[in-house]
C-alpha cells in the first residue's frame, strides 16, 4: 500500500497521472461483493426500493466493466514500445461511476449530506491509488527513430499483404508454374526490403516506387484472371512470365544501386524471407 501512496503523489511514476503500469491480477469482478450487503439495504419490500436496486447494481457494473477495460487498455499500452494515449479515460469514469455508487448508498442510512459526500470521495480516492488513472501522454512518440521503425514496419506488412493477397488470387488458377514463379518474384522484393534498416527513412522514401511495382503487377494479374473459361494459353504464360521478371528485374537494379541488399543474392534473400514467414505462422 505504501508503494502505492507512493506511486500516487510521485510525478516520475503517478499513478493518477496515468504513468505507473497497473498491476495485472487486480480482481476486478470481486468488488462487487464489497457493495452487496449495501445494496441490501434498499430492498424495503417496496417496488421503488426494488427498482433502486436495480439502478445501483446496474451504475455499479458500469463502473467496473469501464474499471477492467480501462486497465486492460493500460496493460497494452504499458506492454507497448510506442501507444497513443487513449482516447476515452475508462478508469476515470469507471472509479467516478463507484464513488457515486458508494455515495447514493450512503445517503440511504446517513442523513448529513456532508459525510456521504467524503465517504464517495474516499473512495474515488482507492480507486485511483489501486487502479490510477488512465494514460495521460502519447508514449514514444516524440523519438524520431521509433516513429520511423513504426512507419516503415507498417509499410512493409501492407506490401507483404498486398503480395499475399496478389497470390491468393493467382492460385484461383490453379497453375503450380505461374504460383511458384510469382512467389520468387515476391520474395526477391520483399527480401530486399527485409535488408532495409527500418530506423531509417529508405522504405518510406521508397515506398511510392515499390507502390508502382505491386500495382503494375496486380494489373498483369487481373488481366490474366480475364481470361475465357481461366484457361492460359502458353503464349499469355510466356508473356505474364517475361513482364513479371522486367519488372522485379528493373525493381531490384535500383534497389541495388540505391544499396538496398547490398551484397547478398536472391536465394539468401528468398531464404530468409522464407524462415521469418516461417517464424511468423508459428507466433501466430
Amino acid at each position: 500500500m505504501e508503494v502505492q501512496v507512493n506511486s500516487l503523489v510521485s510525478y516520475n511514476q503517478s499513478a493518477a497521472l496515468g504513468n505507473s503500469a497497473p498491476v495485472d491480477d487486480v480482481p476486478v469482478g470481486f468488488m462487487v461483493l464489497a457493495t452487496c450487503p449495501l445494496i441490501l439495504w434498499l430492498l424495503d419490500g417496496t417496488v421503488a426500493g426494488l427498482a433502486s436496486a436495480l439502478l445501483i447494481i446496474l451504475l455499479f457494473a458500469v463502473g467496473l466493466l469501464c474499471l477492467s477495460v480501462g486497465q486492460k487498455q493500460h496493460l497494452a499500452y504499458d506492454a507497448s514500445e510506442v501507444a497513443e494515449r487513449p482516447k476515452i479515460p475508462l478508469k476515470l469514469i469507471g472509479s467516478t461511476i463507484v464513488a457515486m455508487v458508494v455515495g447514493l448508498l450512503a445517503t440511504t442510512k446517513i442523513a448529513a449530506p456532508a459525510i456521504p459526500l467524503v465517504i464517495a470521495m474516499s473512495s474515488f480516492i482507492l480507486c485511483l491509488v489501486s487502479f490510477g488513472l488512465d494514460p495521460m501522454r502519447d508514449k514514444g512518440m516524440d523519438n524520431p527513430a521509433i516513429r520511423l521503425r513504426v512507419v516503415s514496419q507498417d509499410l512493409y506488412r501492407g506490401f507483404d499483404n498486398r503480395f499475399e493477397r496478389l497470390l491468393e488470387s493467382l492460385d484461383l488458377l490453379q497453375d503450380d508454374d505461374l504460383s511458384e514463379r510469382t512467389r520468387i518474384s515476391a520474395n526477391t522484393v520483399m527480401g530486399l526490403l527485409g535488408t532495409i534498416d527500418f530506423e531509417t527513412e529508405t522504405l518510406p522514401k521508397t515506398a511510392p516506387s515499390i507502390s508502382k511495382l505491386l500495382t503494375k503487377m496486380e494489373a498483369e494479374v487481373a488481366a490474366l484472371m480475364d481470361t475465357p473459361d481461366g484457361r492460359v494459353t502458353a503464349f499469355q504464360r510466356r508473356k505474364f512470365h517475361i513482364k513479371m521478371q522486367m519488372l522485379v528485374d528493373a525493381f531490384e537494379t535500383r534497389a541495388r544501386k540505391s544499396g538496398i541488399g547490398h551484397g547478398r543474392d536472391n536465394f539468401e534473400l528468398q531464404t530468409d524471407l522464407l524462415f521469418d514467414r516461417m517464424n511468423r505462422n508459428r507466433a501466430a
